[in-house]
């Protein structure tokens, strides 16, 4: 269970849709991020600069009193202010050259060693101080004045509840990346999603046109977009290939179909004079002749029923089969040709194993694999006809316990008219896998040549697993 599930997120992780799903969530959270610091920075130089403006103004104003009136003129506007606005005045500080208190709603000039960075004449600092009038402190931005004769002017704003603005305004921040972040993620999500599904329809398409469906095509949806341009193109192409197909396919099958009937004739022809003959030499070639007519009649037998296979002809005549009784009927008709060469034939199938098949074409399949067996495992001594369930698919096929087929050279066994004997002593059409190879296909599955256990070769037919 642990070694599946970590084959699953091995295969998620190597995915396209995981590798699109990855960049474009971290895309868009570096641009949501980006959006929202540079929001959060302008905010705070924005309050910063307002408050750094109000302070200026009211030390401008200060000392525009004592450039009119002096100590005394400052020192009135400075009460006067505290009279009128009460706890909303702004803060303020006149304290004499020994630093003591003149007037103002501090009590003293703020302690070095509480200020919020290097305090310099003209520096702005903050500090937390008690206002006279105040019972709690207050966090304020302060900026200092020397006047000429060595008195101190401070001026400035309190800032908490600037202060408290931003902390809300920073948590309203953090709370939108948060809600972004499952937004952003579901996105994602949807943008591979809609990209696996478009591509998931065109390897569907694919895989029914290698099946032999060449009718198939991408499914449009008419958003015009770069995937339905892809689709459309696909599907010209594949309409090109149907015809091209059909084409090939017709010239094929009339070839096949018209060749027959003058075969046929000449088979007559010669069976007559073979009859006919007095001379036991003549009667002899007319037997080979014979003999040659009825291997050309059976390869365009099985070249029209691999070309009406791979056409998809014949699905129509599917019907639920007991593998059982079908093999058992099928190892009886060959039984007396594998015991003349010296082969034991027997069929095997689970019981009550049932599947939808084409009777004719399977019957023809596995006969001619067979025949195939019979002529080339050599040193072998026995054949079966077998019927199982394997993962999900059922298996039909022959082996044999001979001399198998070397890896190397299985595929060029698959190939039409491949023939592994190069002497061709063996008489054959080369025909027989590609027939089994096309009815496999016919059924939506493939074929397999494996190791026989034991030895020898074993020819399958996986059906609904092409």
């Amino acid at each position: 269970m642990r070694e599946k599930l970590r084959r699953r997120a091995a295969r998620l992780l190597r995915s396209t849709s995981f590798r699109l799903f990855v960049p474009v969530v971290l895309f868009q959270l570096v641009a949501t991020g980006g959006v929202l610091a540079f929001v959060w920075i302008s905010s705070q130089q924005s309050v910063r600069d307002e408050q750094h403006a109000l302070v200026e103004d009211l030390r401008d104003d200060l000392l525009a009193a004592y450039e009119d009136g002096g100590m005394a003129g400052l020192r009135t506007t400075i009460d006067t202010r505290l009279r009128a606005e009460g706890r909303r005045a702004p803060v303020m500080l006149l304290a004499g050259p020994d630093g003591r208190r003149v007037t103002g709603n501090l009590d003293a000039l703020p302690p070095r060693g509480d200020v919020r960075g290097d305090w310099q004449q003209g520096d702005w600092f903050s500090t937390t101080l008690y206002r006279s009038d105040f019972s709690q402190p207050e966090l304020m931005t302060l900026v200092e004045a020397r006047l000429p004769d060595g008195s101190t002017l401070l001026a400035g704003v309190e800032t908490g509840r600037d202060l408290k603005l931003q902390r809300s305004f920073e948590q309203a921040l953090l709370a939108a990346l948060l809600l972004a972040l499952p937004l952003t993620m579901l996105v994602a999500f949807l943008t591979s999603r809609l990209v696996g599904r478009r591509v998931h329809d065109m390897a569907q398409t694919a895989h029914r046109v290698g099946a032999g469906a060449f009718d198939a095509r991408v499914p449009l949806d008419g958003s015009g977009d770069a995937f339905d341009e892809l689709a459309g193109e696909i599907n010209g192409m594949l309409a090109r290939i149907e015809t091209l197909v059909g084409e090939l396919r017709v010239v094929a099958e009339g070839l096949a179909h018209d060749l027959r009937s003058p075969v046929t004739r000449l088979r007559s022809a010669l069976e007559q004079a073979a009859v006919e003959a007095r001379d036991p030499a003549a009667e002899a070639a007319m037997n080979r002749a014979l003999a040659e007519a009825d291997t050309l009649t059976r390869i365009l037998t099985t070249a029209l029923q691999i070309g009406r296979a791979e056409a998809g002809i014949g699905r129509e005549r599917f019907e639920q089969t007991a593998l059982g009784p079908f093999l058992e009927d099928l190892a009886a008709l060959y039984e007396p040709y594998a015991e003349d060469e010296g082969f034991a034939l027997t069929a095997e199938a689970p019981e009550g194993l049932a599947v939808l098949i084409h009777r004719e074409l399977m019957g023809q399949a596995l006969g001619n694999l067979v025949d195939n067996a019979v002529k080339y495992a050599q040193g072998g001594n026995a054949i079966t006809v077998f019927a199982a369930r394997e993962n999900g698919h059922v298996v039909l096929g022959v082996r044999d316990n001979g001399p198998g087929i070397p890896e190397a050279q299985r595929e060029a066994a698959l190939q039409r008219f491949g023939r592994l004997d190069p002497t061709r002593s063996v008489a054959g059409t080369g025909l027989g896998l590609a027939l089994a190879e096309a009815v496999a296909k016919l059924h939506d599955g493939r074929v397999e040549l494996t190791d026989a256990l034991g030895g020898g070769l074993e020819v399958r037919l996986v059906l609904g697993a092409g």
